[in-house]
This record gives C-alpha cells, sequence and structure tokens, in this order.
C-alpha cells in the first residue's frame, strides 16, 4: 500500500499536467478573441460617437457613463439603433470574418507570419486604447486633476444677491438645442436662418464662446446656471451625481436656488425626458417647483407618434409654454419659465408636421422652423403685455456637434453660440465676450439683482459697469 500511494500521486500530477496543458491553449484563444473583440469595439464606439455627435469629450463621455442602460429609454431611437449597429453587432461580425479568413487561408502562410498572425490582436488592443488616450487628451484631464485648482480659487460664492429694484423682473429662459449664430450667415446658408430671432430685436453679445466642459445640454446648463462647471462629476469621482445620488450638487448655489429665495416660481418644460442625464435631479434640489417633461406629455394623453425620437416637437413645447405663460402671469408671483427644445438635436434633426406644411425642408428647414416657433412665443408676449415685466433670454445650449451641415460650418474657433437678451428696459453691455459661467450674474442683474463687483460663481455679469478681469 505504501508503494502505491506515490504512484496515485504520480498518476494525479500527471493528469493535471495534462489538463494545464490542453488548458493553455484554450486560455490562449479566450485571451486572444476577447482582445480582438474589445479593440474592434473601441474603434466602433469612436466611429459612433463621432458620426453621431461629433467629438465628445472626455467629461461628456465620463459623465454619461454614469446613467448605462438608462439612457436607451430616453434618448432618441435612432440613436439606440446606431449604437446597437455599431457597437453590439458589428465588432463580433468583423471578428467573425477575420476568423473565417484566418481559417480559410492561414495554413498557407510561412511560420513567422502564422505567428505573426496570432499576435496582433493584442496589438490591435493596444493601437486602441493609444488611440482613446489621445482622442480624449487623457494626458491633459489627468494633469489638470493634479494641478491648480483654478475653480476654488476664483469661485464667489452667489450667496449675497440683493434687489435694487422694488419687483424684480420676470424671467422666461429658453434654451435652443445646439445653437449658434453661424446659422444667420447667408454666406454659408443662402439666407439668415434665424432671421426670425434678429427680428425680435434685444441685445446680443458677439462672441458668446463655449466654456470647456460645456458642449452638451446638462453640462450647459448647470454652467449657465450655477457659475460651474460639471467636468468634475463623473464615474470617475467617486461621487456619482445626477439620477444616482439623493441630491446634484448640493453645495452650489444656482438661479433656482436664488429666484425662489425671492419669491420666485421655478417651473421647467422639456420636449424631452426631464430625467434624461440627471436634469430632473439637478433642478428639483435647486428649488424648481414644476418640472415638465416627455413623460408628463404622454400621461396627458400625447400619443408617441405625435413626437419625434426625444419627445415633443418644438411647436407643441412653445405651444404649451404659452399656455404656462397665460397661468403664471394670472398667478401674480414672480416666474421663472426655463425651455428646452429638441428639434435641432443631432445627428439629423426633427422636421415637425407643422415646419413640412410651412414648406420647409432639410435640417436647414428645422433650425429655421425652430427660430420661427421661439419667435412665436416672444411675440406672443409683447402682443398681450407681458414684457413690460418680463424679461426673455434666448441661449444655444452649446454649439452644434454632427448634423447634416457641419461641413458648411466655420472652423470652432471662429464659432459662437447664439444668444438674445429681450428686454424693455436699457441693457448696457460691458463686453463682447461672455462664456456660459457669466450667465448667471448677466440674468440676475438683468432680472433687477446686484452683488459686489458684478461677480457670482466663476463669472462676470455683462451688463452694467463692473470690471473684467
Amino acid at each position: 500500500m505504501t508503494a502505491a500511494l506515490p504512484v496515485g500521486r504520480l498518476r494525479g500530477g500527471a493528469l493535471a499536467h495534462r489538463i494545464l496543458r490542453a488548458a493553455r491553449p484554450q486560455t490562449g484563444a479566450i485571451l486572444r478573441h476577447g482582445a480582438a473583440l474589445l479593440a474592434l469595439f473601441l474603434f466602433c464606439l469612436s466611429h459612433y460617437l463621432n458620426r453621431s455627435f461629433g467629438r465628445p469629450d472626455f467629461d461628456q463621455i465620463a459623465y454619461h457613463l454614469s446613467y448605462g442602460l438608462d439612457l436607451a429609454s430616453d434618448a432618441d431611437p435612432v440613436l439606440v439603433r446606431r449604437f446597437v449597429r455599431w457597437c453590439v453587432l458589428a465588432p463580433p461580425a468583423i471578428w467573425g470574418v477575420i476568423v473565417w479568413a484566418e481559417r480559410r487561408w492561414g495554413a498557407a502562410l510561412a511560420g513567422r507570419w502564422r505567428a505573426a498572425l496570432q499576435a496582433w490582436p493584442p496589438a490591435l488592443l493596444l493601437a486602441a486604447l493609444l488611440y482613446w488616450a489621445l482622442q480624449l487628451s487623457l494626458l491633459s484631464h489627468i494633469a489638470a486633476a493634479y494641478g491648480t485648482d483654478y475653480f476654488s480659487a476664483n469661485y464667489v460664492p452667489p450667496e449675497t444677491i440683493a434687489l435694487r429694484v422694488e419687483r424684480p423682473k420676470n424671467l422666461v429662459l429658453i434654451y435652443v438645442e445646439s445653437l449658434e449664430s453661424s446659422y444667420a450667415r447667408p454666406a454659408l446658408f443662402g439666407k439668415n436662418l434665424l432671421a426670425p430671432l434678429d427680428a425680435l430685436g434685444g441685445t446680443s453679445f458677439e462672441a458668446y464662446r463655449q466654456a470647456p466642459g460645456t458642449g452638451w445640454t446638462i453640462a450647459a446648463i448647470v454652467a449657465t446656471q450655477c457659475g460651474v462647471p460639471l467636468k468634475r462629476v463623473s464615474v470617475f469621482d467617486g461621487n456619482r451625481q445626477g439620477e444616482l445620488l439623493k441630491s446634484f450638487l448640493p453645495n452650489a448655489t444656482c438661479l433656482g436656488d436664488l429666484l425662489s429665495a425671492h419669491g420666485y416660481r421655478n417651473v421647467f418644460m422639456a420636449g424631452a425626458a426631464a430625467r434624461f442625464a440627471g436634469k430632473e435631479k439637478f433642478l428639483h434640489d435647486h428649488h424648481y417647483d414644476a418640472i415638465l417633461g416627455k413623460e408628463d406629455w404622454l400621461r396627458e394623453g400625447v400619443r408617441a407618434d405625435e413626437m419625434n425620437g426625444w419627445g415633443l416637437y418644438d411647436v407643441a413645447l412653445l405651444a404649451r409654454a404659452r399656455q404656462q405663460v397665460r397661468q403664471l402671469e394670472a398667478a401674480g408671483r414672480p416666474y421663472n419659465l426655463t425651455l428646452l427644445t429638441v428639434d435641432t438635436h443631432e445627428p439629423a434633426g426633427h422636421l415637425s408636421r407643422s415646419c413640412a406644411q410651412r414648406g420647409l425642408r432639410e435640417f436647414e428647414g428645422v433650425i429655421e422652423c425652430s427660430a420661427q416657433d421661439v419667435a412665436g412665443l416672444v411675440r406672443y408676449m409683447k402682443e398681450n403685455g407681458y414684457l413690460a415685466h418680463t424679461n426673455v433670454v434666448i441661449l444655444g445650449d452649446h454649439l452644434s456637434r454632427r448634423n447634416p451641415v457641419t461641413d458648411k460650418l466655420p472652423p470652432l474657433a471662429e464659432r459662437h453660440i447664439y444668444n438674445a437678451f429681450i428686454s424693455e428696459q436699457d441693457l448696457r453691455k460691458n463686453t463682447e465676450q461672455i462664456t456660459h459661467f457669466d450667465l448667471l450674474p448677466t440674468i440676475l442683474t438683468m432680472s433687477g439683482f446686484e452683488f459686489a463687483g458684478g461677480r457670482l460663481g466663476l463669472g462676470y455679469s455683462a451688463f452694467g459697469r463692473q470690471p473684467q478681469a
């Protein structure tokens, strides 16, 4: 018996050795297939993002990763279908063709070439990772994370505002999706696509520049209403925000907070889902009293086939905005009505039946129609005497990204966001250059508030005599 034990051990060890030898090729194949599929996914994802959104930056991608599959239920189905086609189906299909080709012709290759064929998936994965690092400028983001904190050094808490008038003006703040001033150039489009808005008059700043980290909607809303960037809010912070937290930027004092403290009723209306990318959580946590979006329009009985991929067409949203203005005016309380349109969203825009009936076509027609509908709301307010005590601010939320007329647009350095400040009071500009962060103090100055040095958050008021740094 004593002699049988070593033999049993030997046999067991030999069996384990044979199993390990058999497992090594399987493990290698799994790693090889995994590396190739991941590399192909990264390249296909880059193609999808650039084709659908232009070139989104690191902060935007990181922020939206926080929502994962939750985005699919609220986003335009066209974008979801594109993602499935390019990022879910394409990588295994491409890899399947490559594997078939290897098996079909690989045996004919010499040993050196065959070894190279086996080694290329890890090399492809390394190339994909380097490509993404360069495209997202990861080194600059890492350097910024460990560099000087510009924001804390220059941030002015916006808690010390005061009224300089007996009653502040009401506010209608309209964010028009991806609206930039380039669309007003006849040299580019044959006519001024924004002529209906320009006809309203008002005051505009020639150079409303897109600040870093503000190139998507929720980031633009946060920057303009809080005077701070959203760029630190991402899955890489260890502090997940938006719908995933009980509070959204709880330490920031924003436009809704300040107006609510002075008796305003804050109402937000959007064509798309209000919860998309955390907008509802942000607005709720910063004293918006009513937040209305796609979910509410469906509950009201609007049929899905009457909407576009995101939600209500602009013409329908702005018709509801007229009703909301009437109700707010009847209540007699100061109010802030914030609107967010959607028709001009990339990648192709959404042409409503109403726009088509006006003879408008293609993406240029979508832009012109949205401008007509927004201008119609302002004219309605003027005709009813509301502008005597109400200011209107019309803003592009950010520059346009990938859309059918991208190739007609000038270089990025020459493009500016559309803006118009409409008021019956005398507005005196102290600059022609503003960024998203300047909107909070500028809107408050316009509404009748004052604060030391004309500074709030990271911005300066562009109205009045405040010095600019």
